[in-house]
């Protein structure tokens, strides 16, 4: 394996709880895509939510598979007197999967985890929205960590 990249869970699961975006990317009719969302891992599957109509819903309705990534403790490493030498420290989290739509106590689930994770605690929903609203659950195929610390 490559240097500074591991498969160790506990490594995976740090950075993705204390991520704050995920980058998802996937490719559709239109060609690549990339995008930055709020999310929540949990159950060893990420959770992501999207309203019903967009170039993301429609790919993941689709059964488009899709990539991510995630990254924390991002800081500028100083090198020497060149460019090259210049760099960054991070610890990050690549990997690929593919988002399903997901119905009733998951879904909950999911939503549940999303709001806790970037708001600290449990707040209600506006009952209106909930139908509004979709909630897919990303079934990971592969994922490593990588951490490249001075």
């Amino acid at each position: 394996m490559r240097k500074g990249v591991t498969d160790n869970q506990d490594v995976i699961k740090d950075v993705l709880d204390r991520a704050e975006v995920l980058w998802l990317a996937f490719a559709d009719d239109e060609g690549p895509h990339s995008v930055p969302v709020n999310f929540a891992y949990t159950g060893g599957k990420i959770y992501i939510h999207s309203g019903k109509k967009g170039r993301k819903a429609d790919a993941f309705n689709a059964g488009s598979p899709v990539a991510f990534s995630a990254a924390v403790d991002i800081a500028m490493r100083q090198g020497g007197g060149d460019a090259c030498d210049q760099g960054y420290y991070f610890r990050s989290v690549m990997g690929r999967g593919t988002p399903r739509l997901t119905e009733g106590d998951e879904k909950m689930l999911g939503l549940n985890a999303i709001t806790v994770k970037h708001l600290g605690k449990q707040l209600p929903y506006k009952e209106k929205m909930l139908p509004l609203t979709l909630v897919y659950a990303i079934d990971i195929e592969s994922i490593k960590g990588r951490i490249k610390e001075g």
